[in-house]
């Protein structure tokens, strides 16, 4: 019942989701608006490749999206990440993975529905962790719901209705109603929100603007043998 069998559209939180959904979903799209998968979109958007590695004790490191307005084509980056990273690892064991935010949410949704050639597509907000500093290189916490996540997967599972590829599951359902109803105050709600406050408290805001843009990108990063291209 967890696996959402009979929908074209689903959608699951964090590495449970990414377990109940990738072996039954031909394209699984991974969110982390703040800020995987938005450095993911700006750095594939500008021709760059990007090796996706889950962090270890030893190893992290993510460049955050207002580090990547500017990217020489044909540059490799190696990003780690203990949210999107590790979910999209651990997909990519499993199924064809693509990484969505708000700025290619209808470009990702065009191309996902390309792959899957019908079969069902999964969305995946990424949440965060409870108690987790990434710069400090803790071990994982417990998930935290994230909402600009939850957000981010609304918005594709909203261009994929559009585009005719249903039926969604409920889940799916209510995260796209969810979207189109806090659409018109995004900026409010990333900058306000636990992540957004975080980083605003680090100087990021920046970020948050990049991540709040909706639709001006037309990346569709895929991942290929560990790297987004």
């Amino acid at each position: 019942m967890f696996t959402q069998d009979g929908f074209g559209v689903r959608m699951e939180w964090g590495l449970p989701g990414v377990e109940a959904l990738a072996p039954h979903c031909t394209v699984l799209i991974i969110v982390d608006v703040l800020s995987f998968t938005t450095s993911i979109d700006l750095a594939v958007g500008q021709g760059a490749r990007v090796v996706v590695k889950a962090p270890t004790a030893e190893t992290t490191g993510l460049k955050r999206p207002s580090e990547l307005k500017s990217v020489q084509a044909g540059t490799e980056l190696t990003f780690t990440s203990p949210n999107g990273g590790r979910l999209c690892e651990r997909a990519g064991q499993q199924t064809r993975v693509m990484a969505g935010c708000l700025r290619n949410a209808a470009a990702v949704a065009d191309k996902a529905i390309d792959l899957a050639d019908r079969g069902p597509i999964g969305v995946i907000p990424a949440g965060e962790q409870w108690g987790v500093n990434f710069h400090e290189r803790q071990k994982s916490g417990p998930m935290r719901v994230a909402m600009e996540d939850y957000l981010g997967a609304g918005a594709i599972v909203s261009a994929l209705l559009a585009e005719g590829y249903s039926p969604a599951s409920p889940e799916a359902a209510f995260a796209a109603t969810s979207y189109r109803t806090a659409e018109p105050y995004l900026a409010e709600l990333l900058g306000g929100c636990g992540s957004g406050l975080e980083l605003g408290a680090r100087g990021l805001s920046e970020d948050i603007a990049l991540a709040g843009q909706v639709n001006v990108s037309k990346a569709t990063p895929t991942l290929v043998n560990g790297v987004f291209q």
